[in-house]
């Protein structure tokens, strides 16, 4: 029996390197300029400190910190890009955004407040712009969801701005959705964030209960990815 034990990070990060690799063209060419070109630069700047050999070591202990620094950033910045492209049109992709990605600061979860059969969703979340409802699917049919969600939101806490965003192919793209959330203007103060949560989840109407009939929610699985 194979004994499979967990990998540290250093496997972790060998993994997504090969598949960035694998699935990005040129990506190689980014990440071996984003860690030679400052290593580089340090070495440069190391054998200009003729007759300082202190010096000379901090300079190449800088490039080579740096190098590891910005080819970590460039892998992260690739593998972002792959994520969404894999994410964008499959469903439950607000949802694996929302778990993975959302802000310390905000109140949200990534189940949704509403569903509908055809698998269209809206979720919502609690910053300092107020109440974000975001929908995801075909905008015609998940209209009426949004519209039951922005009311239930202005019946319980009135005072709070409310804000939609609709994710899809007749909408925002997936990868500019926290940029266009975190953009609004501020409507709350930051004590009233979770102020506001709790009460929407404890008097709001659970996903459960909107769930359509017919939908098994154990049986529902992940997109398989591209």
């Amino acid at each position: 029996m194979a004994n499979d034990k967990p990998k540290g990070r250093i496997g972790e990060l060998f993994d997504v390197l090969v598949l960035v690799i694998k699935r990005v063209p040129l990506a190689w060419l980014w990440l071996a300029l984003a860690l030679i070109a400052p290593i580089a630069a340090g070495i440069y700047f190391a054998t200009t400190s003729v007759g300082n050999p202190v010096g000379a070591v901090i300079w190449v202990v800088l490039g080579l910190m740096a190098g590891l620094l910005v080819f970590l950033i460039v892998l992260g910045q690739i593998t972002q890009r792959l994520m969404y492209t894999n994410l964008e049109g499959q469903v439950g992709a607000v949802s694996s955004l929302i778990k993975n990605q959302l802000r310390r600061t905000w109140r949200g979860s990534e189940i949704p407040v509403r569903m509908n059969k055809s698998s269209d969703t809206v979720y919502r979340l609690v910053g300092r712009p107020g109440v974000v409802i975001i929908s995801e699917g075909q905008r015609s049919r998940v209209a009426p969801l949004v519209d039951e969600a922005r009311k239930e939101v202005s019946r319980i806490v009135p005072a709070v701005p409310v804000h939609v965003v609709h994710v899809g192919a007749d909408g925002i793209a997936l990868k500019d959705m926290f940029k266009t959330i975190y953009k609004f203007p501020k409507g709350i103060r930051t004590a009233e964030i979770l102020v506001v949560s709790n009460r929407l989840n404890s008097i709001a109407k659970t996903p459960m209960s909107q769930m359509p009939k017919g939908i098994d929610p154990t049986k529902m699985r992940a997109p398989k990815p591209r």
